[in-house]
């Protein structure tokens, strides 16, 4: 059986690949398609990091593999927590491939810490606490074995858990963000180049996020179409290509590492379009609508008054001090992001609220005995609530142009399947586009005299307007490009998801993949290869799969540094 070598470039989309293809910018990625197969790959709904990769790793839906974002609600309250890999309900690809005696290497991928107990090598992604704040390193406890930290250390340096760089961008230099990011690749490769020479692999597989970081923050620079396009010097206006082109570059010196007998994967988790100067703060919309009640002046006085200050705190106070008031509100004054989030909302009034992140905002009905503050009962007048609010969002329309602000809103059992599903958002809008772009979010509490609607100042410092300002946000489609041994070349024409991958690679190594995957070999792109029962696979220990709860995996101090990470990606507000 051949090896499989996966590279995963975060967010990239053929939207951007191909016309750089075409112009000769990508030369190895270009070799790929020529010779293999391609196409586009189609992610969760929501397109978030998180449940995307879970479901790559798994080959199930998040019904069934129960990760459906960065953050859950804590059991009986409002408040949000941190996922972590050790929460996931399902067997990851690397586990299966450990349990057939496969040897495998995985390198930063999300939602992998604590590392799991596989047959090869583990360094989890950007979910690892590590050390260090903008110069983040994975230390020993986001590493199996432990011991891979100190020869790492040893022999290429120490591993970077990804490039942060929004002091960079808010500091007016996004120039230096780029070079921190190039640097970032270069020191990952390293990583990969090291293992790949010294220790014996059936599967490999690196996630680089950069492509990702770089979308969500240089799309503005990039693109003169983008309503929220900034003009800057031609290094940082082509800064996304940049970008790709290390990618590309470093992929070429790993490819011409591998044996021949290796069949190459380039993916994606979703893809990435440009953000519009349209902000919504979807709350104030279920306000108008009488789904929900606001607090009197005092209360949403206060809610902005802690987003504001949390904002400065965030922008100017080193980072220790960060995480003394962080472990400080944690401990005393219960979370300070619940307080900013729902601090103004009135729950004895309220039937339906959003979780108001700053990408995808999902809708939660306010239910007796799951929510603290629950009204609705359940049954009947539960799924009435949600067959109004259904069509309530179907008729949504920008006031100017008209058209629809949710695309679709689905129920989640119409998405999901699972014993997990219970953990799920009631519903899930299928967010539209305004002329192209995708809407920004904003939490109600910073919504000038309760508009749902506002039109941003490209020009405005993003503090000021209380707005995440990342110009580039995520689509469904991300990549897909194979080569090598028993891979039919040219485009792929099943229409791929992520949740095929599992079971495909599986297939490559001649692994039969279990029953309860919800994904399908893609036969269009192997064609037919034989693959063993996993049961007649010799087991080996320790046993691949999630650990074991027996205590909290992230102390306080590594949930403030979580949580200036997920801002820096800006996937928290």
């Amino acid at each position: 059986m051949p090896r499989v070598f996966v590279i995963g470039w975060d967010g990239a989309t053929f939207d951007l690949i191909s016309p750089w293809v075409a112009q000769g910018k990508l030369p190895t990625l270009a070799k790929i398609l020529q010779n293999g197969a391609y196409g586009r790959l189609r992610s969760t709904l929501p397109p978030m990091t998180f449940p995307a990769w879970s479901s790559f790793l798994t080959g199930k839906n998040p019904g069934k593999h129960g990760i459906f974002d960065f953050t859950r609600q804590r059991a009986g309250s409002y408040g949000l927590e941190f996922v972590n890999g050790g929460q996931r309900q399902a067997e990851s690809l690397w586990g299966i491939l450990s349990r057939a005696g496969r040897k495998v290497i995985s390198i930063s991928l999300p939602c992998t810490f604590p590392p799991e107990p596989v047959n090869g090598f583990m360094i989890s992604g950007f979910d690892a606490p590590g050390l260090g704040g903008q110069r983040a390193y994975v230390d020993a406890r986001g590493m199996h074995p432990p011991t891979l930290y100190e020869e790492l250390r040893r022999e290429v340096g120490r591993h970077p858990i990804g490039a942060f760089i929004v002091n960079d961008i808010n500091d007016g230099r996004p120039d230096l963000a780029v070079g921190r990011m190039l640097q970032t690749i270069r020191r990952k490769a390293a990583t990969a180049k090291y293992l790949m020479s010294r220790h014996p692999w059936d599967c490999f597989m690196i996630l680089f996020g950069e492509s990702d970081g770089a979308s969500h923050h240089f799309w503005r620079y990039c693109d003169p179409n983008s309503p929220l396009f900034q003009e800057h010097p031609s290094a940082v206006q082509n800064s996304i290509l940049t970008v790709y082109q290390e990618l590309d570059r470093q992929m070429g010196e790993l490819l011409d590492r591998l044996p021949d007998d290796t069949v190459v994967i380039l993916m994606s988790d979703h893809g990435f379009g440009g953000a519009s100067d349209w902000v919504l703060s979807p709350n104030c919309w279920l306000y108008e609508r009488g789904f929900l009640r606001f607090r009197g002046r005092a209360s949403r006085w206060i809610s902005r008054t802690l987003d504001c200050v949390k904002l400065r705190a965030v922008a100017l106070l080193p980072a220790k001090v960060k995480r003394a008031l962080y472990r400080f509100s944690r401990r005393q004054l219960g979370s300070i992001e619940t307080r900013v989030r729902y601090g103004m909302i009135d729950w004895s009034g309220t039937q339906a609220y959003f979780e108001e992140n700053p990408y995808h905002p999902v809708l939660w009905v306010n239910l007796k005995g799951r929510q603290p503050g629950g009204i609705v009962e359940r049954g009947d007048e539960y799924e009435a609530l949600r067959d109004r609010l259904i069509e309530e969002l179907h008729s949504w329309r920008h006031p100017e142009t008209g058209e629809p602000i949710v695309e679709k809103a689905y129920r989640r059992e119409e998405i999901y399947s699972g014993p997990e599903v219970s953990d799920a958002a009631d519903i899930i809008p299928k967010w539209g586009l305004h002329r192209g772009y995708s809407y920004g979010f904003k939490v109600s509490s910073k919504s000038p005299r309760l508009a749902w609607i506002e039109q941003v100042d490209p020009r405005k410092p993003a503090n000021l307007q209380f707005f995440t300002a990342k110009s580039g946000h995520h689509r469904d489609d991300g990549i897909l490009a194979a080569a090598g041994p028993g891979i039919r070349p040219g485009p792929v024409s099943q229409k791929a998801r992520i949740i095929d991958l599992a079971p495909t690679i599986l297939c490559l190594q001649g692994v039969a993949a279990p029953d309860d995957m919800d994904g399908r070999v893609l036969e269009d792109l192997i064609g037919d290869v034989p693959a063993r029962p996993l049961s007649d696979a010799a087991p080996i220990e320790p046993r691949g799969g999630p650990p074991a709860e027996d205590g909290p995996v992230y102390s306080a101090e590594d949930e403030a540094m979580i949580a200036q990470r997920l801002r820096s990606l800006g996937y928290i507000d």
